[in-house]
């Protein structure tokens, strides 16, 4: 098996990820279904093969102790892809994600404009969320690749493993892979704020210290993009609160509701000719109104306040009614995807409910 003719027909295909397993044909995700090629099952020499045909002697060395690992491969004039190596039954598999040489632009991705408002926050705490394969990672390189071209910033980037490649444009940028450049995104995050940043992107925040750290950054004045793996953006909230322990709670509290700059979740939907993907956008941003509930803990009314979309705020179902009204998602798409299934599908009749969607129907 030559890995860079299976990755380059993935890459012809449009194709999001690829995957080897012992035993199954190379299967490829095409606008969010899979589809197994026309090919005999990969065998385990096959996939052992290509493991050593695309990883370094030291990822080869942490999959043999660890098990599993993650790293990037590029393929020159095609694409990267952030690989995934893993063990089932004791047989070695791979799953690669496609990651396009150049990062997109806010339009190509259909985002809403909202977006590239938050994209200009000076200070804070912005996160996008969503499940795996949301797109969170192509969303905040959107945001860097428009920073980096419209304004001069020192832009350090901490990932694991690094997957948009964003070249120096008006900014100065400095990407740090985990593993190769750094042992931790905490570890990282520390000492990037003595690296003279104006714009931190951390991978993910997953504990308790990397966001007070990144709050505290927020603080000192600078804007800090992660990403968390919540559904929607209340939850997002609860999920980092639920964080802070209790001695501690009214500080962070503060800090939580003061820096925290905007929360986009992300949901994919297939276009109504099933031959594409759309994201459909959960926002919330720092309001008065929002940063008191937030103060106060009480997340479980961060719903209405987006709901009365002040300053682009909205909820999925805001959003999906707005994407089947121009035709660009199909009703059973939306529902598919839908929050509160029942007042949408009232909304897409042209009927308001009395829950917290209001503004489905402006």
């Amino acid at each position: 098996m030559d890995i860079d003719v299976l990755l380059r027909t993935a890459a012809q295909h449009r194709a999001s990820d690829v995957h080897l397993q012992t035993d199954s044909p190379p299967t490829l995700r095409v606008n969010g279904r899979l589809m197994p090629i026309n090919a005999p099952p990969a065998t385990a020499d096959d996939i052992h093969a290509a493991f050593r045909q695309i990883a370094t002697e030291r990822m080869q060395r942490i999959v043999e102790e660890r098990r599993s690992g993650d790293f990037a491969y590029l393929l020159p004039d095609v694409a990267r892809f952030r690989v995934n190596v893993f063990y089932e039954r004791g047989r070695l598999c791979l799953a690669f994600r496609l990651i396009p040489l150049a990062p997109p632009g806010f339009a190509e991705l259909h985002l809403p404009p909202v977006v590239e408002e938050i994209a200009q926050a000076g200070r804070g705490l912005v996160l996008v969320t969503g499940t795996t394969s949301s797109g969170k990672s192509t969303t905040l390189a959107a945001i860097v690749d428009h920073l980096n071209t419209t304004r001069r910033l020192r832009i350090v980037t901490i990932e694991d493993p690094i997957e948009f490649v964003h070249t120096s444009k008006k900014s100065l940028v400095a990407q740090r892979e985990v593993g190769a450049d750094t042992p931790g995104f905490l570890e990282a995050l520390r000492r990037a704020l003595r690296q003279d940043p104006d714009v931190i992107l951390v991978g993910e925040l997953r504990d308790l210290a990397t966001v007070k750290t990144a709050l505290r950054a927020g603080d000192t004045g600078h804007i800090v993009y992660s990403t968390v793996h919540t559904t929607n953006a209340a939850q997002t909230v609860q999920r980092l609160i639920a964080l802070f322990p209790p001695n501690e709670r009214e500080l962070l509290l503060t800090q939580l509701s003061t820096n925290l700059k905007a929360v986009m979740s992300q949901r994919l939907a297939r276009t109504r000719d099933g031959n594409a993907l759309v994201p459909v956008v959960e926002v919330l941003r720092s309001t008065p109104v929002v940063r008191k509930m937030i103060l106060e803990n009480r997340t479980g009314a961060l719903p209405q306040a987006m709901a009365n979309q002040e300053q682009g705020m909205q909820l999925f179902d805001q959003h999906l009614a707005t994407l089947f009204r121009a035709e660009v998602i199909s009703d059973t798409e939306a529902l598919r995807l839908a929050t509160n299934q029942e007042a949408l599908a009232l909304a897409l009749r042209g009927i308001t409910s009395g829950d917290t969607s209001p503004g489905l129907v402006r």
